[in-house]
């Protein structure tokens, strides 16, 4: 009998998606990793000095139904909490004062979870938003009202990454038309870390259904006759493939556009910057939002706090020493607040991590787009692939559609309309 495997490039977010999507339905599945540990973007960073964290501060929200049912399969559901059942707390770097913020429409029916300056006037250019037909900057639609700065602003940013002076008013819409939905707005976090509630007990459930996740494995060169990929030249070996075996490219598009020249892929991005303060915190973790400072959201866990700087084009660049101590000295007050021992004038020890393409921008434009299957048994997978948001949950989305379009690909040459994009209405 020939067996029929899937190489899948990429151990990502999108490429785990895809190897439970194959091992599943019974296939057989090995994953290449460049990186010494799988998960991309999505992982927890361990030093040898014994301070551990994660790259940024990723979140779920019950509406995002795609990434809870893989949590589900990999047995970590529980694993992810909710920090802040009573809203979430937006600490004013200005005026000093917190209060706290439903994200979901419904919970505004309670004074004290409506965002700041919120008017009657603002639902219905909330609601021109979520149903917008026309693709243009978030701003053009909301303008300059309080709502912007109290929800808008610091929503879009973190859905996706790009300043609403430019963010597609369409790519936030998707993500707004699940959050209305009730009970879709609570927030979610991995209890202790991104690696220990996702990544290890994906790799856990691939291991035992008989998968191989392979690190230190960057892949060279695609090999490729007939509009098919024969081979993978990879870091230290080349792997021929079977008559009857599949490629999944889990990769971002720059690597997509060198392993593969000439596809249309995205070549604009947007930079992340996550600052990890070592400061004790609390057994349970929590979840702060900021307006008027640098940083945008803070995550405070048991032995540290982790901020992050979205759509941070104008810091990235900057001394990382020069942006930690003013990101420290504004949210010190913030936790504070929240009852940690925190002084402006003693700064914890302090991790910068810059990611100068985190996240493709996501702006009111056309962005090029490749057809997900290029070449006859090779499809591409990313949450950067589509009109959804690049989140955690478009990643699992385009992991197991990649892993779908090659179970039932035909043997003919690919084509744009047969191997359709994700629709924008699949978005959680």
């Amino acid at each position: 009998m020939t067996i029929r495997r899937t190489h899948i490039i990429g151990a990502g977010i999108a490429g785990l998606s895809a190897a439970l999507a194959v091992t599943a339905e019974g296939g057989e599945a090995v994953l290449y990793e460049a990186a010494p540990q799988p998960g991309g973007r999505c992982r927890t960073l361990r030093n040898g000095d014994g301070f551990v964290h994660d790259n940024g501060t990723h979140v779920l929200f019950t509406a995002n139904g795609c990434a809870l049912d893989l949590l589900k399969a990999i047995g970590a559901r529980e694993r992810w909490v909710e920090p802040e059942p009573k809203g979430l707390p937006l600490y004013d770097g200005r005026t000093g004062e917190t209060r706290r913020v439903g994200l979901s429409p419904w919970s505004w029916l309670f004074p004290s979870r409506r965002p700041q300056g919120l008017a009657l006037s603002d639902l219905g250019r909330i609601l021109r938003l979520v149903f917008t037909a026309k693709n243009c900057p978030v701003a053009a639609i909301i303008g300059n009202r309080p709502i912007m700065e109290s929800l808008i602003e610091p929503l879009t940013v973190a859905v996706l990454n790009t300043p609403t002076s430019r963010a597609s008013s369409q790519r936030l819409a998707c993500a707004l038309r699940r959050l209305i939905l009730p009970g879709a707005g609570r927030l979610l976090v991995a209890r202790n870390g991104l690696s220990q509630d996702l990544i290890e007990p994906a790799v856990a459930t691939l291991q035992a259904r008989g998968a191989s996740v392979l690190t230190g494995q960057r892949l060279r060169m695609l090999l490729t006759s007939q509009e098919r990929v024969i081979g993978l030249a990879l870091t230290d070996r080349t792997v021929m493939l079977g008559p009857d075996d599949r490629v999944i490219l889990a990769l971002p598009p720059y690597e997509v556009e060198r392993l593969l020249p000439g596809l249309p892929v995205p070549k604009t991005f947007e930079p992340i910057l996550n600052v990890h303060y070592r400061i004790r915190g609390f057994e349970r973790p929590r979840f702060i939002g900021f307006t008027g400072t640098l940083a945008q959201w803070a995550l405070v866990r048991s032995d540290h706090v982790s901020v992050t700087v979205s759509a941070a084009d104008q810091v990235v660049d900057l001394n990382a020493s020069d942006v930690a101590a003013r990101i420290w000295r504004e949210i010190a007050p913030a936790l504070r607040l929240l009852g940690l021992e925190a002084s402006i004038d003693r700064q914890p020890e302090t991790r910068v991590v810059k990611e100068k393409r985190a996240t493709i921008r996501q702006a009111a434009e056309t962005l090029p787009q490749p057809p997900l299957r290029p070449l006859q048994n090779l499809a591409l997978a990313g949450d950067w692939i589509g009109s959804l948001p690049a989140t955690i949950e478009s990643a699992v989305m385009a992991g197991e559609h990649a892993a779908s379009i090659l179970r039932h690909a035909r043997c003919s040459r690919p084509s744009l309309s047969r191997d359709r994009s994700l629709k924008t209405e699949d978005a959680a």
